[in-house]
């Protein structure tokens, strides 16, 4: 029997480590490119499985003392860094590598992100910030495609209720209306009066009086942007995206917000880079005092250090079980926000397949919501069309489906639906196809839930003595890479001051 085209594929599974990475870690190097059988790597969340499972833990003293200790290597934690440089603070990150979601990686010398992909300047504060970090992030050119029943409308949702592109929706026409009605309901509506009580109701129930072609568009936007469908989203945060993100201009690099930490990284002196301690997995954050003791593993031993302050830069899902005497209220705040389990696929393509927008969504795909040109802002005018091209699908998971992470079998069938799904989508595509890297993530994104910005922020970011919270869960109507840095900043500039 002839050799299928897929037997020529390489696939490349990973869950949290680096395959290339200007970052501090261990770059992997790559097999030849014969290799059939996949690379299986995963990330080591045997500390963390032991703190949520309740396990004992070791309690050595502290063997070293530190003015301020940051827990999580991420966004948040490498501008909580940048901010204190100079200062007596030690990292702690318990992967391989820095950067969190926001990591880029390289396939024969194309970069592309295995997680956060664009920022906007939504306001001047992240402006002043980004200009004082000299981060030169490079505008996206156009408006995002979409795809319904097969039929592409570039250009698609610009917020203009009058917009020609509802014309080219393969719908009847009263659906088409049902699209413009919306959108001039929206437009009044005062978010800053109204958000609160939009706050805690949820996207779907605000788009019941519609056609249900409108909620099927933001079950497919709304995971990949903020992990959740309609029936999970704010309709505080579903009418702003409808009505407002179209008219702020996006930007990124070629490798997406990963780029970003690097150059966070580099913006600390070489002293200071040497305070940056990685694989290493903080299981207690306990206050002594007017001191407060971190104690995490590293290298299969047990440590402490006693610090006068601390920055929690970490997910909430795993902060309320690290942080030891949290109050109640603010506990069950940080336990109940919830975090979407989330698949990449970087396709990795011998030339140029797919060069018409830069974020295509598919409405009503099975197998993933959208996928990037990696090296769209550089070619968005097309370029050389014989150059070797990285397509980054983004699938994000339901809460129920998050076991499936742990089964390497059970995710490599997932990506090879969807490239599947993909390929027939875009035939073509397959011929040119050279290899597939997954990167699965099982807690990613915190999802914008209705209640999450109103309630459940305000309680869980709390300080708590000397202990402050960072994190792009702790503020914000989305998480993403502006409002890490922001909580990040926030939480160092509290703790100097406490220093």
């Amino acid at each position: 029997m002839a050799l299928s085209r897929r037997s020529f594929i390489r696939w490349v599974l990973a869950a949290g480590a680096g395959l290339s990475c200007p970052l501090p870690g261990r770059a992997q190097p790559a097999s030849g490119s014969g290799e059939k059988k996949p690379r299986l790597r995963s990330e080591d969340a045997s500390v963390c499985h032991r703190v949520r499972d309740g396990d004992a833990m070791p309690a050595p003293a502290p063997a070293r003392r530190v003015d301020l200790v940051i827990v999580g290597g991420g966004p948040s934690g490498l501008a909580a860094a940048v901010h204190a440089q100079g200062s007596d603070f030690l990292l702690l990150e318990k992967e391989d590598h820095l950067g969190g979601n926001a990591f880029a990686e390289e396939w024969q010398g194309l970069r592309y992100c295995t997680g956060s992909a664009w920022a906007t300047l939504f306001s001047p504060e992240v402006e002043q910030l980004f200009k004082r970090w000299e981060l030169d992030l490079k505008p996206i050119q156009g408006l995002d495609a979409a795809c319904f029943n097969g039929t592409w409308i570039p250009g698609f949702w610009d917020g203009n209720p009058e917009s020609p592109v509802f014309d080219r929706l393969p719908f009847p026409q009263p659906t088409r209306d049902s699209f413009r009605r919306f959108l001039r309901d929206v437009a009044p509506i005062d978010l800053e009066t109204e958000g609160p009580r939009l706050d805690a109701t949820s996207f779907a129930e605000l788009l019941k009086p519609y056609a249900p072609e409108i909620a099927a568009y933001w079950d497919t936007f709304g995971p990949s942007n903020w992990g959740a469908k309609a029936a999970d989203t704010s309709a505080y945060l579903g009418v702003q995206a409808a009505r407002d993100w179209s008219k702020w201009p996006r930007l990124t690099w070629e490798g997406g917000l990963g780029v970003g930490s690097e150059r966070l990284y580099a913006r600390l002196s070489e002293a200071d880079k040497r305070k940056v301690v990685l694989g290493a997995a903080a299981y207690s954050v306990e206050r002594k005092g007017k001191k407060a003791v971190v104690r995490y593993v590293q290298g299969g031993e047990a440590h402490a250090v006693e610090a006068k302050a601390v920055v929690m830069a970490t997910p909430k899902f795993i902060t309320w079980r690290l942080v030891q005497g949290l109050p109640e209220k603010q506990r069950k705040a940080m336990a109940a926000m919830r975090y979407a389990p989330f698949m990449v696929y970087n396709l990795c393509f011998d030339r140029v397949v797919y060069n018409q927008a830069y974020e295509n969504f598919v409405v009503g795909a099975k197998h993933f919501t959208d996928f990037v040109p990696a090296d769209y802002v550089t070619h968005a005018q097309g370029g050389d069309l014989s150059r070797k091209q990285v397509i980054t699908v983004y699938a994000p998971k339901a809460e129920a489906e998050r076991h499936v992470f742990l089964d390497d079998a059970a995710t490599l069938a997932q990506a090879e639906a969807a490239v599947d799904e993909l390929g027939a989508l875009l035939p073509g595509w397959s011929e040119h196809l050279a290899e597939v890297r997954v990167y699965r993530r099982g807690h990613a994104m915190p999802m914008s839930a209705p209640g999450v910005l109103t309630r459940l922020q305000p309680a869980s970011r709390r300080d708590h003595g000397n202990v402050f919270f960072a994190h792009s869960d702790s503020d914000g109507d989305v998480s993403d890479f502006a409002y890490a840095a922001l909580n990040g900043v926030e939480a160092a500039s509290k703790a100097l001051r406490r220093l």
